[in-house]
């Protein structure tokens, strides 16, 4: 997905999308005038806001992080984490990163870590 603009990974899975092979189906389906997406598409136009890549990847069926990276946008979501404890934050990705986790699977490992983290916390909470 990365050797492609936002707007050709659009297009792409939109035309795989059986449903969706034309255009002004698909942008009817997501709110969007033919023109606007036309223009995403053809990289006539910036990346769309977060809320359009949302309606874009749930009606294509794709990850919305990944189109948000395609884009060179990050989610509103992790902004407000940054800004509740930059510090912090900013501690646990330079971790991640000189970590080197590459695969779908080392990240998942560390995501059931940080939940029985969280997991454990709560009950120590509860008593």
């Amino acid at each position: 997905m990365q050797n492609k603009s936002f707007g050709q990974i659009i297009r792409d899975l939109r035309i795989k999308n059986q449903e969706y092979s034309s255009l002004r189906e698909f942008a009817r389906k997501v709110g969007l005038s033919p023109a606007y997406l036309s223009r995403i598409e053809n990289e006539k136009e910036s990346a769309p806001s977060e809320r359009v890549i949302e309606k874009l990847a749930e009606a294509l069926g794709a990850d919305k992080y990944e189109l948000f990276s395609c884009a060179g946008k990050v989610p509103i979501e992790f902004y407000e984490a940054f800004e509740r404890n930059p510090k912090g934050m900013a501690s646990f990705l330079r971790t991640v990163r000189d970590t080197g986790l590459h695969t779908d699977t080392e990240w998942k490992k560390l995501e059931d870590n940080l939940r029985k983290m969280k997991s454990k916390r709560e009950k120590g909470h509860a008593r």
